[in-house]
């Protein structure tokens, strides 16, 4: 008798989801370093602001890039 309650489950679906969970969750850590920074180079003058807020910027454009990518792919 075939069961009423007919659930796919697919673990692959669920590492899927997971991935994208825990990436999502790393851009949100990518935006707080952002705005650590920010912080630290207002009330910090030694000399290297700018390149300090560049790298900050481009690991949050990092992170969101490899987000979207395995929105994509995923």
């Amino acid at each position: 008798m075939e069961s009423v309650l007919n659930i796919n489950f697919d673990i692959w679906t669920l590492i899927k989801i997971l991935a994208l969970l825990v990436l999502g969750i790393y851009i949100i850590f990518a935006f707080i370093i952002t705005r650590q920074v920010k912080i630290m180079t207002s009330t910090l003058t030694l000399g290297f602001e700018f390149i300090a807020r560049f790298l900050a910027f481009i690991h949050l454009a990092f992170a969101i890039f490899v987000f979207i990518t395995a929105l994509v792919v995923l």
